[in-house]
């Protein structure tokens, strides 16, 4: 069994009203390069496309025949569509610039829904929905300046990396609240403060939740 960390492209099946419309908005508008279709591309009925390894697949909606395996999955993905276009669905695909290819749907007559914006999740990215109502996040990595628990300066991370080695285990995993409270009162505020435990016990608590990580965190 492969490791959970191994890089392998994931593919997303969306149910689509109008294929030829559809495919028309992920090449002509965002860019993608169009890999199958079936049965043709004049009238389809399927069709897959793709962006820098990632793969969006787009079919039309149809009732399932009886005694179809999986017969009942199928449909219901379909009802669910039909009541709720897109409903619940936000796919996260990666560009190398994201400010550049989001002027560039702009330009394709694209109308996203925000500007690029910078999150605490260590990701820049904006929004846009496809004509079947599929919200969609393009994203770039970015290198975080101060760690997102904490508020530590990073002085060594990489892309994506959003918390420093005192906020870690030895898996890269985020420590529980309790242990990064610990830390922050007897390692910050105790050690370099000179605080005594009850008052850095206070001044940790209200500075964690106002770190990303911990917002509106009480402990």
């Amino acid at each position: 069994m492969g490791s959970t960390r191994d890089n392998h492209p994931m593919s997303v099946h969306f149910n689509s009203r109008d294929v030829s419309a559809a495919v028309a908005f992920y090449t002509d508008v965002l860019g993608f390069e169009l890999n199958n279709v079936w049965p043709t591309e004049g009238e389809p009925q399927w069709a897959s496309v793709h962006l820098n390894g990632q793969t969006v697949m787009v079919g039309s909606m149809m009732e399932i025949p009886e005694g179809t395996p999986g017969r009942e999955f199928f449909q219901g993905i379909y009802d669910d569509h039909a009541k709720a276009p897109g409903g619940g669905v936000l796919l996260y695909v990666q560009v190398d610039d994201v400010d550049g290819y989001h002027d560039e749907i702009i330009d394709n007559g694209g109308e996203p829904a925000c500007e690029p914006k910078d999150e605490f999740y260590g990701l820049r990215n904006f929004f846009i929905a496809d004509p079947d109502g599929y919200r969609l996040a393009f994203y770039q990595p970015i290198t975080m300046t101060s760690c997102q628990s904490c508020g530590m300066p990073l002085t060594d991370a990489v892309e994506g990396q959003m918390y420093c080695q005192y906020c870690t285990d030895d898996e890269g995993q985020l420590k529980p609240y309790e242990q990064v409270l610990e830390g922050t009162i007897t390692g910050f505020f105790m050690g370099m403060q000179k605080m005594e435990r009850a008052q850095a016990e206070v001044a940790a608590r209200e500075h964690l939740a106002k770190m990303p990580a911990w917002a509106g965190k009480c402990g």
